[in-house]
């Protein structure tokens, strides 16, 4: 809403900046146009106050500017002589955690009760937890994160894993395509799915005609194997996932096994709004009696779909351009693993247990008219391994397999009669473990109270918290996820503003962060498909692994801590800094994660920092506004079991 004066637009920062000069009617103007919206005037502004360096000059010509009537003054009433109902000015940046200190004539942080002003340096490493059972949850906890319901059908934890991860997506497809080019007859292929495309598994390679995902199936059918897959029934991308079904389900039964491949839409969830975001793909044998043969798993973050197919360095944009790569974005941040081990089992059965539930999917008339319909199709029988179902000397990775099933649906009664939160809870436990550092890549970023609790926890002790984050775009901001971004972001900036650091990728390159991972002391992995955002850790159904090594190094700063972790976290910073893997390898972690802030500045790397600012509008999403867009799904705990 515009100022109303008599005369000139209000101009408190000419550039001549000279405030003195100007005629009362235009201070008078001033006043009645902040006690109109409520806000702040300059009872004792003098021209000096705000001519002393660019910045302010800058910020104060925004503040003059009626469009600017959201910013907020984080100050005293000492410091700026405001008559009150004191209210929100903003000259320093970010609002929420600097103030424009007129005695000593420069921006400085809000003092608040708990402002701990350390950047991490003067800390001493500590030695970080290296014991899985530190990390996983108990079989207890895992039951209580159920409403009481044990979960039968997949292992606690399981042991002697050989677990591969990949930090850039081409990695996966590589992996994948691979795999699946190798099954032979009898072998499983099962894949769950939030969205699928008609894309090349590897677009580099012949520019992508040998491995098309129709053919990539096709070809496990005509070797004598099976496929199965449960997609979400995803109304933003249903053209292509219905291309899919409808070229899927068309391809002719095998000639050896009279299998058919068959692909369903799932539309089992709580609301309509509610999604199936688990991405798994398992590669398993129809009959294995080897003392230690396994299936394989992938899981992750990853889709089999477009935009994703990228390489570390983001930089073949016209090569995903002519394959059918891109849709929305020129590339793609994100992450997956592949699992040889009894972990693997637990996904399948996760997978067999969604694919045999009695309640079935899309069965109702929006299903038809958005043309969802599902073929005829029979329950699959459980994997046929004689292996352990806990343990394998196959590698050297413990691995727990978490989900979410809201305990608000009552049709996952076969496998999560009461839902499960196991992820969620062993979130909260992990971060609560932290000792050195956080670093977290996610799509998102947004308040969940437990979370945000227990990462202020840790944050007095731990040297650095890394947060790599998507840009926002308007449509979430319409949802209300700028609010909820600034409510989780905002309070740990306020009491430890040098130890955080948060980053997107610089807008101008146009790629998109879709990755789920937590790395927490060069120790502890998370990998899966959960967004840091409620309704993924008690809603949507999400599938992830928690991974803590048997292989332990010694590290720049003198701790021992585990390989796979670092490895990862390594990785991922040498995507975002540019420098070699040797460099980032010799670097304590603060040295590393000081090079996230050089690189940020640098305008030939992928990042930039990224800050968060309130907004007047954030008073319109309400809980039950929020409830809508990410609901937090609680619900008491059965007594029953």
């Amino acid at each position: 809403m515009a100022a109303k004066t008599n005369e000139k637009e209000v101009d408190y920062v000419s550039k001549q900046a000279n405030l003195t000069a100007q005629i009362e009617s235009e201070r008078q103007a001033a006043k009645r146009w902040w006690d109109e919206y409520g806000m702040c005037y300059l009872e004792n502004a003098r021209p000096e106050d705000f001519t002393y360096d660019n910045r302010v000059l800058t910020l104060k010509t925004k503040l003059a500017d009626p469009k600017f009537q959201h910013a907020a003054l984080n100050t005293t009433s000492a410091d700026y002589g405001c008559r009150p109902p004191f209210k929100e000015l903003c000259i320093c940046e970010p609002c929420h955690v600097c103030e424009y200190k007129i005695s000593s004539r420069s921006c400085g942080y809000i003092k608040r009760d708990g402002l701990d002003l350390s950047d991490g340096s003067d800390l001493v490493v500590d030695q970080p937890l290296l014991a899985l059972t530190d990390w996983f949850l108990t079989e207890e906890e895992i039951t209580a994160s159920r409403g009481g319901a044990p979960r039968n059908d997949l292992s606690t934890y399981t042991t002697g894993n050989d677990v591969t991860t990949y930090t850039v997506t081409k990695e996966f497809f590589d992996a994948a395509f691979q795999d699946l080019s190798d099954t032979g007859g009898g072998d499983r292929v099962m894949l769950t799915a939030w969205s699928t495309d008609l894309i090349p598994f590897q677009p580099d390679v012949d520019g992508g005609n040998k491995s098309n995902f129709h053919d990539v199936f096709s070809g496990v059918i005509d070797r004598g194997g099976s496929f199965h897959a449960l997609v979400w029934a995803n109304v933003l991308e249903a053209s292509q996932n219905t291309d899919v079904r409808d070229g899927i389900n068309a391809i002719p039964a095998s000639s050896t096994t009279g299998e058919k491949p068959i692909f369903l839409f799932d539309d089992r969830t709580r609301t309509t709004a509610s999604s199936h975001h688990q991405k798994t793909l398992i590669i398993a044998s129809a009959n294995s009696t080897g003392s230690d043969d396994h299936p394989v798993a992938f899981v992750g973050g990853i889709d089999i779909t477009s935009d994703r197919w990228d390489t570390m360095y983001h930089n073949v944009s016209s090569l995903r351009e002519t394959t059918g790569i891109n849709a929305a974005y020129q590339g793609w941040l994100d992450a997956h693993v592949r699992i040889h081990g009894p972990a693997a089992k637990d996904v399948a059965a996760n997978f067999l247990g969604r694919w045999n539930s009695g309640y079935l999917p899309t069965q109702n008339l929006a299903d038809d008219l958005l043309d969802f319909e599902n073929p005829p199709y029979t329950g699959l029988t459980p994997l046929n391994y004689t292996s352990s179902t806990t343990s394998s000397s196959l590698g050297h990775q413990n691995v727990q397999i978490l989900r979410t099933y809201s305990c608000k649906y009552k049709h996952y009664k076969e496998f999560a009669p009461h839902g499960e939160s196991s992820l969620f809870q062993a979130r909260i436990k992990a971060l609560k473990n932290a000792k050195n550092f956080i670093y977290i890549e996610d799509q998102y970023f947004v308040l969940v109270p437990e979370l945000l609790d227990a990462i202020l926890e840790v944050m007095p002790t731990i040297q650095r918290l890394i947060v790599v984050v998507q840009h926002l775009d308007t449509t979430l901001k319409t949802t209300g996820y700028e609010k909820y971004l600034f409510d989780m972001v905002a309070p740990i900036q306020q009491l430890y503003p040098n130890k955080f650091q948060m980053y997107s990728t610089k807008r101008d390159l146009q790629l998109y962060i879709h990755t789920k991972i937590v790395v927490i002391d060069d120790v502890y992995l998370s990998v899966g498909s959960a967004n840091w955002n409620r309704r993924s850790m008690t809603s949507d159904t999400e599938l992830g692994a928690n991974i803590i090594d048997d292989l332990a190094i010694k590290s720049p700063d003198g701790i021992t801590v585990l390989k796979t972790a670092r490895d990862v976290r390594i990785r991922k910073f040498r995507e975002l800094t540019g420098l070699s893997y040797e460099e980032l390898d010799a670097m304590t972690l603060i040295n590393a994660a000081n090079q996230l802030d050089v690189a940020a500045a640098n305008s030939s790397s992928c990042i930039e920092a990224y800050q968060v600012e309130k907004q007047t509008y954030f008073t319109a999403y309400t809980d039950i506004v929020r409830e809508t867009v990410d609901p937090q799904d609680t619900c008491k705990a059965s007594s029953s079991g």
